[in-house]
């Protein structure tokens, strides 16, 4: 496969509540360089702090998915992350004023109607393709977690 990497066109932003934490906060999705994957910013953190959106800062999945480094934490990501990879956004910038997103109506469908209004770019690079070619297990017990 020989797709392109793609962001988005333009800045879009959401207000509301958080589904677990019930903080207000304001997301919003910014274009990015090619190779930048996603990234979550908390803006209201002085400096803002910037957490990959990457299995290596997964601290949390029992009520959804929480990425953090040291004490910063963003609570309930999979929504934002299922409208972008849904969407075939390679590379965002996700400036958040609080910790945890915006619920909406408790589906990814406030992410993906703003991020088709915000338009798509495709970029230069190629699109970088996970492949799995055998069966992953993983368990964790003091967790509960078995995939």
């Amino acid at each position: 496969m020989n797709e392109k990497q793609r962001t988005i066109k333009e800045k879009v932003t959401i207000s509301g509540t958080g589904l677990h934490t019930g903080n207000n906060a304001t997301i919003t999705f910014c274009p990015a360089p090619e190779n930048y994957g996603y990234r979550f910013i908390r803006t209201d953190l002085t400096p803002p702090v910037e957490i990959p959106a990457l299995v290596d800062y997964v601290v949390d999945l029992s009520r959804g998915t929480t990425l953090g480094i040291g004490e910063v934490r963003v609570h309930t990501v999979e929504h934002v992350l299922a409208a972008l990879a849904g969407l075939q956004v390679d590379n965002c910038r996700i400036e958040l004023s609080g910790n945890e997103p915006p619920v909406g109506d408790g589906s990814s469908i406030i992410y993906v109607e703003g991020l088709i209004n915000a338009g798509f770019a495709e970029q230069e690079a190629d699109r970088v393709y996970f492949e799995i070619d055998e069966p992953i297990n993983y368990k964790n017990e003091s967790k509960e977690v078995d995939i």
